[in-house]
């Protein structure tokens, strides 16, 4: 019988209800305790969502219960210092994007890890999104030789100057904000499915409006809800940035971000171009793969495990027609940690560990130096 495995979720705002409900739909799992530091919230969250302990800081957690797996879903500052205590006491660790706020931080939690036999994720979900898979199936196999890379994530939850909440503190979130966010998501896709490391980036990162209107927010993120008078504040971190960046393979990719461009909501969009056809695929239409083509008419290919080659079609549990997406990639993310947890697989390769997030953290500092540089920065 397969173990159930028992976890915890650490931050109970927007991203970590996406863990609880995520975690709810696999099999084998129980969510025994949540960690939020609002002791009058923690409980409401516990009894409303029929969890059976809550604490106010991480050690009480790590100190009190037996777990298998914490999810770390608070805000970037958080992810190494917490990653870290519960790698100590041999409790694997599924954390939320960026792993840390330097590459010195994620290298440190890469050793930490290795040391405690622990294993580790990080979450850059839509890598686990089936036609993302089918993506990198038909890029390997039917594509060509891969020619050029085409990349944009842009959204407009941002683009008014009076839009503020703690992304924009570094201390919350390090040196970089639009990069580091949805920067790491393209990086990773483009990694995954072209099975090329990116080794150097030519970067430049954009402030649209030096300085912001500031309100305390009282709703979650996204939610954009804000109380109180307006206080001008200086913004030190970017809202978007236009990078080119090398593979190994000597291939040029241009990736475009931006959190201020507006009707965008979360448009994450990637284009392989191939000497045969091209591959493109829309988050906003994740279930469906665009194939281009020259000489004959483009195909559409529909997440159906019957259209599918590979290991996409494990992904599938929907006919054709029941769109899959967000939640479904982020449940199968999770899904595939548990798997390794349980001893169903036995390679990480279908999850970002934290070798592959420590490489991120050195892509986002590569961008960080390009821009202020102005030159090709290779990723050390």
């Amino acid at each position: 019988m397969t173990k159930k495995l028992k976890t915890a979720i650490v931050g109970t705002g927007f991203i970590g209800k996406q863990h609880y409900e995520a975690i709810r739909r696999l099999p084998n799992t129980e969510i025994v305790a949540i960690v939020e530091t609002d002791e009058q919230r923690a409980a409401s969250f516990a009894s409303q969502y029929g969890i059976a302990n809550y604490y106010t800081d991480i050690d009480a957690l790590l100190d009190n219960e037996t777990l298998d797996v914490v999810h770390i879903c608070t805000p970037n500052a958080l992810h190494y210092p917490m990653s870290k205590k519960a790698l100590e006491k041999g409790v694997h660790v599924f954390c939320e994007k960026p792993l840390s706020l330097t590459s010195e931080e994620s290298g440190d939690l890469v050793r930490i890890a290795k040391e405690s036999n622990a294993l580790h994720a990080v979450n850059l979900n839509y890598r686990s999104n089936a036609m993302v898979r089918e993506m990198k199936e038909r890029a390997r196999d039917e594509m060509g030789d891969l020619l050029l890379v085409h990349g944009q994530y842009i959204q407009d939850w941002l683009m008014y100057n009076t839009d503020y909440d703690w992304h924009f503190d570094p201390v919350m979130v390090g040196p970089s904000r639009t990069v580091a966010d949805i920067g790491s998501h393209i990086f990773d896709l483009v990694q995954f499915v072209t099975g090329q490391k990116i080794k150097r980036v030519f970067a430049e990162l954009i402030t649209v409006y030096p300085t912001r209107l500031k309100q305390e927010q009282t709703g979650e993120t996204f939610a954009q809800t804000y109380t109180g008078e307006h206080e001008a504040v200086e913004v030190v971190n970017e809202d978007a940035a236009m990078i080119i960046a090398e593979l190994e393979n000597g291939v040029k990719a241009s990736l475009n971000l931006s959190q201020v461009t507006g009707g965008h909501k979360n448009g994450l969009v990637l284009t392989l171009s191939g000497s045969k056809t091209s591959l493109t695929w829309e988050q906003e239409n994740a279930d469906k793969l665009f194939i281009g083509k020259r000489d004959v008419g483009n195909e559409m290919i529909y997440a159906d495990a019957k259209y599918l080659t590979g290991s996409a079609k494990s992904f599938i549990a929907l006919p054709n027609g029941h769109a899959v997406g967000w939640a479904d990639a982020f449940k199968n993310s999770i899904g595939e940690f548990y798997k390794h947890i349980q001893g169903e697989v036995n390679t990480s390769d279908s999850y970002v560990d934290f070798e592959t997030g420590h490489y991120l953290m050195k892509i986002i500092e590569a961008c960080l130096k390009s821009t202020q540089e102005k030159r090709w920065v290779d990723v050390a």
